[in-house]
């Protein structure tokens, strides 16, 4: 399997009038070439400070539309590169970049633009404040399979993170699983449309109520011919949290064997996003709205992984689709359990249904967990433990702030959404610092 890398940036985390990363280019490419492959912005009026680099994309449009064939993507690493001897200076490439990463030298009249310097980008070692990371895809593509088991295009809505989460699941899991799932936004991705199958895997779609009860005679009917199944459920909020959660607490009692994974978009979202019961304090929906009297969902949500651990079952965790690398060891953990039921909750933002940008589903992914509103951890046979430590969590308004579903709120609505934060972390802390918590 190739390992592609690429270059990667905290939006918006760039200190004012900072050009350390631009010199450390230029110094790279020697003092006779003045130009350099990475350019920062500054609006200070605006107090906008970033930049702009390539992202060596997977299907690279330079490429594509360069009339000599002087771009191309390096199979082995990933790279998009520019043999300069075919370059003939027409622009066409920046042109067709959409993300400002490509140039047309100075000096030379050819294009330019970062290479990652060969693995090495010497940017990243002279940023000051660290907002530049060089991020192998090694660390997650040596787990997953080649083959991407849905097929060519999708049925989820603009810049949807719960289809890059079940995307990673089934290339994570792979071949020799049977999936489930229920009526909700991912569904359509794997049931397809007429007699068209969205996935190269076999999937069972259920009631709202019955995928935990349907796994387990489809399980039970595994045990008794002697053969070893491996169950996956892949369902939203509402089946999980609410409508579908008495039967999953019962396979949780009884010890059935298999993984459900929830993925949490904190509502309703196929049906025109009603609040469920994993919808945060103060949120609007459509049904818990805001105007005169009423600010949005009036009463905290519910935490579904911590419920799940104290029913005392082998493993669950707490996942983001930012943080692919401990996503898929977890699906790895949970699907080596072998004597009850394992449990992932995903978080998966909903631009459309959050009324947030389109394009910020992994950077609200990310940000849910550096503030902690979303902490990563998992429990592991009575062992509670951080995945990821956030040692100085950014204040919630900064998650906050970029989706509408909260844009009503004021100060204190947002202190009690802080406290709220707070008041979980701690609990999981106690959880973590206790030590074996197997017997409650």
């Amino acid at each position: 399997m190739r390992f592609y890398n690429t270059l990667h940036w905290k939006q918006h985390a760039c200190p004012p009038d900072c050009l350390a990363c631009e010199q450390a280019c230029i110094h790279r490419t020697g003092a006779d070439s003045p130009d350099s492959a990475i350019k920062m912005v500054h609006h200070p009026g605006e107090d906008l400070h970033g930049l702009m680099a390539c992202l060596q994309c997977s299907e690279p449009s330079c490429q594509e539309i360069c009339p000599t064939g002087a771009i191309h993507k390096d199979k082995e690493d990933g790279v998009v590169r520019i043999l300069q001897a075919k370059c003939i200076g027409c622009g066409m490439c920046t042109m067709a970049c959409p993300h400002g990463g490509i140039h047309i030298s100075s000096g030379q009249a050819v294009a330019y633009k970062c290479d990652t310097c060969n693995g090495q980008p010497q940017c990243v070692e002279a940023c000051p404040s660290r907002v530049l990371e060089f991020f192998s895809a090694e660390r997650i593509s040596r787990h997953l399979q080649e083959e991407d088991f849905l097929v060519p295009g999708t049925r989820a809505c603009s810049g949807c993170p719960a289809e890059l989460g079940l995307r990673h699941t089934l290339r994570t899991i792979g071949r020799g699983a049977v999936y489930f799932g229920a009526p909700g936004c991912m569904t359509t991705l794997m049931t397809g449309l007429g007699d068209r199958a969205g996935s190269r895997l076999p999937y069972f779609s259920c009631l709202f109520t019955n995928v935990p009860s349907t796994m387990t005679g489809v399980y039970r009917y595994y045990k008794k011919i002697g053969k070893e199944a491996k169950l996956v459920a892949f369902v939203g909020d509402g089946c999980t949290a609410d409508i579908g959660f008495q039967a999953l607490s019962g396979a949780a009692e009884r010890g059935e064997n298999y993984l459900f994974i929830c993925y949490d978009n904190e509502g309703y979202m196929n049906t025109g996003n009603q609040r469920s019961g994993t919808t945060p304090l103060h949120a609007w929906t459509n049904t818990s709205p805001v105007g005169g009297a009423y600010r949005g969902k009036e009463k905290n949500n519910k935490y579904l992984p911590l419920i799940m651990a104290f029913h005392g079952i082998p493993y669950v965790a707490t996942a983001s689709i930012a943080n692919l690398e401990d996503y898929v060891q977890k699906l790895k953990k949970a699907m080596e359990v072998k004597d009850g039921l394992a449990y992932i909750h995903l978080l998966v933002p909903c631009p459309t249904g959050w009324k947030a940008p389109l394009d910020s589903g992994i950077e609200l992914s990310r940000l849910a967990v550096e503030t902690n509103y979303f902490p990563l951890w998992e429990y592991e046979r009575g062992q509670f433990r951080f995945t990821r430590d956030v040692a100085n969590p950014k204040p919630a308004s900064d998650y906050i702030r970029l989706i509408g579903k909260f844009s009503h709120l004021q100060d204190t609505e947002i202190q009690d959404l802080q406290e709220s934060i707070n008041d979980r972390v701690s609990l999981l802390q106690s959880l973590v610092k206790s030590g074996n918590n197997k017997n409650y």
